[in-house]
């Protein structure tokens, strides 16, 4: 069984343009994704899925100078990006990775990759808080089966279910077998969310990072201490 993930990014987002470019600690955000996503033990191989515009390039780069496959598709429609790199790299399982996620976890990763394994659904997430996972945001991913995406692909028809890979899924619960993945105690806090979607998420994460001398390796429960020492939830002892 061949597990893959694809980190699907371009530079062209509407409400952050080249987001994916911005630095923490001396290195972009793409990197801190791909580093903490190739810590992943159970991952075969890792996919960047950039678009074939010239302004994207420099991802093509970046993801060959970490030593990533690369796949180049449509623009607006990622949901065809995806399901044909998943298709030209035959992969069986495919964990969907978000770039704009610098703390993303290879432990959870690891975990989401193990309890979908050893049961028979179609999809899986632990990557935020929804149907009472009672994750904090950004230290997780979505899996899902090839045959699973190829439901997806065929049965989207709307814009808004082309541009987000998993919204048929969420539009259309009953159709599929979801398995919910229950946060651990140390991650359980919903309330927190360490992805980055626009100017302020970027200056909030930089700053965080910053202040708490956190790492590019930083395990999730320690950021997630990190965060409630910074709001006064726990003290610095």
């Amino acid at each position: 069984m061949k597990i893959v993930a694809i980190i699907q990014t371009r530079t062209g987002s509407r409400r952050f343009p080249k987001k994916v470019l911005k630095n923490i600690l001396n290195k972009s955000l793409i990197d801190w994704v791909i580093y903490r996503t190739k810590k992943s033990s159970k991952l075969k191989q890792i996919i960047l899925a950039t678009t074939k515009l010239k302004k994207d390039d420099v991802l093509v780069n970046i993801a060959k100078k970490n030593k990533i496959s690369i796949f180049r598709g449509d623009e607006k429609n990622v949901l065809k990006r995806y399901f044909e790199a998943a298709k030209l790299y035959n992969a069986d399982l495919i964990v969907r990775i978000c770039s704009d996620n610098p703390f993303i976890d290879p432990k959870q990763i690891d975990y989401l990759i193990k309890k979908f394994k050893n049961k028979s659904f179609e999809y899986a997430f632990n990557h935020q808080s929804r149907l009472n996972t009672n994750y904090a945001d950004g230290f997780g991913a979505e899996i899902f089966t090839f045959n699973t995406l190829k439901k997806v692909y065929l049965c989207a028809k709307s814009k808004s279910q082309k541009e987000h890979v998993t919204k048929y899924i969420w539009d259309n619960l009953k159709k599929f077998k979801i398995l919910p993945i229950k946060s651990p105690k140390k991650l359980a806090y919903p309330k927190f969310k360490f992805d980055i979607n626009t100017p302020k998420d970027y200056t909030l994460i930089k700053n965080f990072t910053k202040k708490f001398k956190i790492k590019i390796n930083t395990k999730a429960e320690d950021i997630v201490k990190f965060k409630l020492l910074e709001i006064g939830e726990i003290n610095n002892e």
